[in-house]
C-alpha cells in the first residue's frame, strides 16, 4: 500500500473533488441510473480513501485482515493509557532511488583484452 495522507481530514478538498469527478464521469459512461450512480461513486470514493489514508489501511499483520491502523492505534492507547497521535510518516520502498547500471559486456571484454 502506498498511503499519501495520515487521515481523511488531511486530504485537500480539491483532490477529493477531482477524484469524485473522475468517478462520476466513469459511472456516466456506463449509463447507470442517477441513484445507482451516486451509490457506486460513494463506494469507490470510500475504497480510494482506504487506499490513500494510513489510518484507514488494513494492518498487514492481522491474519483475518479486518483490523485497520486506526483500530490498532486505539488498542495501543487502551493498553498503555497514553494518548497517541500519528502526525506524519515517511514511506520507504525497497530499491527506490537506485539506478540500474547499463554496462556493455562486449566493450568490457574488449577493454580487458586490450583491444579497445
Amino acid at each position: 500500500m502506498s498511503p499519501q495522507y495520515v487521515s481523511q481530514d488531511e486530504i485537500p478538498a480539491a483532490v477529493l473533488d477531482q477524484e469524485r469527478s473522475i468517478r462520476v464521469e466513469l459511472a456516466r459512461q456506463q449509463k447507470k441510473p442517477e441513484p445507482v450512480m451516486q451509490k457506486i461513486v460513494e463506494g469507490q470514493m470510500a475504497k480510494w480513501i482506504r487506499e490513500v489514508c494510513l489510518l484507514e489501511q488494513v494492518w498487514m499483520r492481522d491474519s483475518e485482515g479486518k483490523k485497520d491502523i486506526r483500530g490498532l492505534l486505539t488498542d495501543l492507547i487502551g493498553k498503555i493509557g497514553e494518548n497517541i497521535k500519528i502526525r506524519r510518516f515517511m514511506r520507504y520502498e525497497v530499491g527506490e532511488g537506485l539506478a540500474k547500471r547499463a554496462d556493455d559486456f562486449v566493450d568490457e571484454v574488449k577493454r580487458q583484452a586490450g583491444q579497445a
